[in-house]
């Protein structure tokens, strides 16, 4: 599990750029397809998908119009897009 922040940097193509240890960690543990999304639009939160998927499956256990399932959903689905780690 990796914890904490890290000020990221985007290259000139507007790529995230991931520092090396957390890649591989990430890539050897959980594959290298990665959720991305944002709660405002000023920072960003990387999920590796099968990370994602099971708290998807944890929320869908819960009722649809339980308040803080609805809520989590419409701030973690504003700013939505899949990526894969690239090899650099």
């Amino acid at each position: 599990m990796l914890r904490g922040n890290y000020a990221a940097k985007i290259d000139d193509k507007g790529r995230l750029k991931i520092p090396n240890a957390f890649r591989a960690l990430i890539e050897q543990t959980h594959g290298s397809e990665l959720f991305v999304t944002s709660l405002t639009g000023e920072s960003v939160r990387v999920y590796p998908m099968p990370v994602w998927l099971a708290l998807e499956e944890r929320l869908a256990r819960a009722p649809s119009t339980h308040p803080s399932r609805t809520k989590f959903l419409d701030r973690m689905n504003s700013f939505v897009q899949t990526a894969n780690i690239a090899s650099q």
